[in-house]
């Protein structure tokens, strides 16, 4: 009987219509290599599983989806001295692996969770629930409901375009105060965002990236509430790489916040997922909490900094 060295949870409907038989393959490789596969369903207790196998002695945990499914398999990982992270992204996005310089292809992904080196990371909480990206209120969790109501086996891009427009119309607004250890103030905006260190947001759209996820701070972002054209405008700043230039444009670090709301229930975007969450809204970092597995500094791409090309992406660029 093998001995198992660590398990990966497959997330059989993580990303846009992936090659067929790839999580076949993923499987096969994975417990070729002494990893227990096993398929995240619903149901499934990750953390409670998680935990019964690290109270066995196993430390090894790996991710094999997109950034939802990160966020999910993390939550008993953080703070534990002994656990660690390994990420196979084949997920839509995949922000937190490609922050972290781990290759998009899968093959490559397994060798570096297979030799690889440990990295510690920071973390967020909100409340009781860990991040490793950001969490959002206003527009975003709105367009994340909507996108996913359409279900998996509608194509992606027609969800996504369908998400557009149905919160663009809606255009939802929130109201709460926010204070840290030296301010408070009350924000109404359709735009808020906490993340795990800073973003660069001199890159396009969806491709900003963090240049660290070790600075032991949250980086706040949000904009006043705006008119659906003056927003169209910061969308425009958004893709173009110039947020930091949009009119009402704020930001500022801290290492703790809290958000008050009259409200009974908040609705927050969670690394991509929606929760609803009872305020007040307690926001920290957790520096160097999370133990990940990442190439090591040879296997590192010097053209692109901390991000590592794979095979696929090197043969078609």
């Amino acid at each position: 009987m093998i001995a198992h060295k660590g398990t990966l949870f497959i997330n059989p409907s993580s990303g846009a219509r992936r090659p067929p038989g790839e999580r076949e393959a993923i499987r096969a490789e994975a417990a070729a290599t002494g990893l227990e596969v096993v398929d995240i369903v619903h149901g499934l207790d990750i953390a409670e599983l998680i935990r019964q196998q690290m109270d066995r002695g196993r430390k090894l945990f790996v991710a094999a989806g997109g950034d939802g499914t990160i966020n999910h398999v993390v939550q008993p990982l953080v703070q534990h001295p002994e656990a660690v992270l390994g990420v196979v992204p084949i997920g839509t996005y995949n922000h937190f692996a490609r922050d972290l310089g781990i290759p998009l292809d899968w093959r490559e992904a397994l060798e570096v969770i297979a030799n690889g080196e440990m990295k510690q990371i920071d973390a967020g909480r909100i409340n009781q629930r860990f991040f490793v990206n950001n969490v959002s209120l206003g527009a975003y969790p709105e367009l994340v409901a909507r996108r996913e109501e359409r279900g998996r086996d509608y194509p992606r891009w027609k969800a996504r375009l369908y998400a557009f427009r149905t919160t663009l119309r809606t255009l939802p607004r929130v109201a709460f105060a926010v204070e840290t250890a030296n301010h408070r103030e009350a924000i109404r905006t359709n735009l808020f965002m906490a993340s795990n260190n800073s973003y660069d947001l001199s890159r396009m759209g969806i491709e900003a990236s963090r240049t660290t996820l070790e600075s032991g701070r949250l980086s706040v972002y949000w904009l006043p509430e705006l008119p659906r054209w003056e927003l169209m405008g910061f969308v425009a700043h958004y893709l173009t790489g110039n947020v930091r230039t949009a009119p009402g444009f704020r930001s500022f670090r801290t290492s703790q916040m809290k958000i008050y709301s009259p409200k009974k229930e908040m609705r927050v975007a969670i690394d991509g997922e929606v929760f609803g969450i009872a305020p007040p809204l307690v926001i920290t970092i957790v520096p160097l909490g999370l133990t990940v597995r990442v190439p090591r500094a040879g296997q590192i791409d010097p053209i692109i900094g901390n991000r590592r090309s794979s095979r696929s992406e090197r043969s078609n660029g």
